[in-house]
């Protein structure tokens, strides 16, 4: 494949970890959280387990000890999207330097 499909496919992967990140995020603010496990979630609210627990990576907001706020597929998600930016960007660079180099071998062949 070309450099610049392999940066597209970059791009592409990039943009939907940031928007399942965005997501993640999303699900974890709320004015008052207590309100939203019990009222909304329907689920019994712990502050033990409540209050401590809240972090950006991995995205997590718990109610009690078995339920969490942000939903389980986002986090893997994340990293399976990262890990995919991360090889398309390595086989876009790979693929130019490839090209680069037959390019030049050509030129001088002549």
């Amino acid at each position: 494949m070309k450099p610049r499909n392999w940066t597209i496919a970059a791009g592409v992967s990039f943009l939907a970890m940031t928007l399942t990140y965005g997501y993640g995020v999303s699900r974890m603010f709320s004015l008052d959280r207590q309100e939203e496990c019990t009222v909304i979630l329907h689920q019994e609210f712990d502050p033990e387990y409540a209050y401590p627990e809240e972090r950006f990576f991995p995205l997590t907001r718990k109610c009690n000890a078995a339920y969490d706020m942000v939903p389980s597929f986002v986090n893997p998600s994340i990293v399976l999207l990262l890990a995919g930016t991360l090889l398309c960007a390595s086989l876009a660079v790979a693929a130019a330097v490839r090209r680069r180099r037959t390019v030049r071998l050509r030129t001088n062949a002549r």
